[in-house]
């Protein structure tokens, strides 16, 4: 089986492709992109050009072009001709089993604004009512988080973005629902799941990220008590290998020894397919919580 290229390698491949049809003579330059066409190449066995001086100037054959691209279309990847430009993770995940070359990213349209002035309030106030969902900075250290009856953590800011289309899907009321967090957000929400485990370990501490080894090594060194996660069947049928990457599996070895046993079969389900699922792929299915300290 083989892996999909990267969307750069992609884009190298298609314009290779539409210069030869123009030019015979077209060259790609030396680069970790040429590279990893290259390498990829070299493990379906074959060469699909020639370096016209080794290590700086390499010429594409444009036949052996259109074999890469009837490849990944084989394996169920994107096109090398497909345009991303214009597409969230989420599209993306509709047309390509690798949601991360869809190029809109989940903050591109957002502005973090301060509001001071009532008027001004009144003015944006009509997004409040309009919206399905509001993002909003909260202080941690000011939350009174006995209103609340669980935290859940989303690991994937596009799918935190999105909440009230899961939310609907689950059994959970008054939930805290906050973004795990990229490199602005995750000092805070480290130390709001600190505070919660220490104050409110009563109440469910959820997980809902990508159904794979790292998302589980999460959950379990968090201190998580749930994951959320689709039915175990629909998982069963709806697995993708690409999304249980090759990366990942140096983590299955303490997995084993780490692993819950209510939390077992979910492992198994993964090393057994050596697949995955992100959360791009788990809209308008139903999600159920996975206890951490009993059996189903």
């Amino acid at each position: 089986m083989a892996n999909d290229l990267s969307l750069r390698a992609k884009q190298l491949l298609a314009t290779q492709h539409r210069k030869l049809l123009l030019d015979d003579a077209a060259v790609a330059n030396a680069s970790g992109i040429l590279d990893e066409i290259l390498t990829w190449c070299d493990d379906l066995e074959f060469q699909p050009g020639k370096w016209l001086k080794p290590n700086k100037m390499y010429r594409f054959d444009r036949e052996y072009v259109a074999q890469i691209n009837q490849t990944l279309l084989d394996e169920g990847y994107a096109s090398i001709f497909d345009d991303f430009s214009q597409d969230t993770h989420r599209s993306a995940a509709q047309r390509n089993p690798n949601e991360k070359q869809g190029q809109l990213k989940p903050t591109h349209h957002l502005i973090l604004a301060a509001v001071t002035e009532a008027k001004i309030l009144d003015v944006v106030g009509q997004y409040f009512v309009l919206s399905e969902q509001i993002n909003i900075e909260l202080d941690v250290t000011q939350l009174k988080l006995d209103d609340f009856d669980s935290l859940v953590i989303v690991e994937n800011r596009d799918s935190f973005n999105d909440w009230f289309e899961y939310q609907p899907y689950t059994n959970l009321s008054k939930p805290l629902v906050i973004y795990r967090g990229d490199k602005h957000h995750s000092t805070a929400c480290k130390i709001l799941l600190k505070i919660w485990l220490n104050t409110q370990n009563n109440k469910p501490t959820i997980y809902f990220g990508d159904f794979d080894l790292a998302g589980l090594r999460i959950a379990i060194s968090g201190g998580y008590s749930h994951l959320l996660l689709p039915e175990y069947k629909w998982l069963e049928e709806k697995l993708i290998k690409l999304h249980n990457p090759d990366v990942q599996q140096k983590y299955f070895a303490r997995l084993e020894q780490d692993c819950p046993e209510s939390w077992k079969h979910l492992l198994s389900l993964m090393s057994n397919t050596r697949a995955g699922l992100r959360q791009q792929k788990m809209y308008l299915t139903s999600l159920k919580t996975y206890s951490r300290s009993r059996p189903l």
